[in-house]
């Protein structure tokens, strides 16, 4: 009688993996679109960083050169400061680049991620479709299979 709940007990544990699969792998990606919006706040910070160490480049160029009693907009000071943005905007396009292709990298994952989570679910209850169906098949190969029968008085 054990037997007749094979296939039911086997369906269930499949939809039942499928469905844990399913969380595992959308809480995976939830993970990672937090971590790619860490690294979009990692970016900012690290503009923003750049920005405040220019400035302050600047002004220190700017009261190094008051103190010495030479000319703010003189052609060389200005050649200087106009170097020292054009670098620091240059090394903050060449940072945005790779933050923008890391939280880019880690969304396409996240998505992947969901994807997966989704098809795991699907895919439990097609597994367990599959072992009802083959229950049921077995179960009616059972039922057409002739019974043996047994002579009453020892079969002489």
């Amino acid at each position: 009688m054990a037997s007749d709940y094979t296939p039911g007990f086997k369906a269930l544990t499949q939809i039942m993996g499928g469905r844990a699969d399913s969380k595992s792998l959308k809480t995976e990606g939830v993970m990672l679109e937090a971590q790619a919006k860490g690294v979009d706040l990692q970016a900012m910070q690290t503009s923003e960083r750049r920005r405040e160490e220019l400035n302050a480049t600047l002004a220190a160029l700017t009261a190094s050169r008051a103190a010495r009693g030479l000319s703010l907009d003189s052609p060389s000071a200005v050649a200087i400061e106009s170097e020292l943005r054009r670098q620091s905007v240059r090394d903050e396009n060449v940072d945005r680049v790779g933050f923008t292709n890391q939280a880019g990298a880690l969304r396409m994952s996240s998505a992947a991620k969901r994807r997966a989570g989704s098809y795991a679910n699907v895919m439990g209850y097609v597994n367990a479709a599959g072992t009802l169906i083959d229950g049921a098949g077995d179960a009616l190969a059972l039922r057409k299979t002739p019974a043996k029968t047994v002579a009453a008085g020892g079969g002489k």
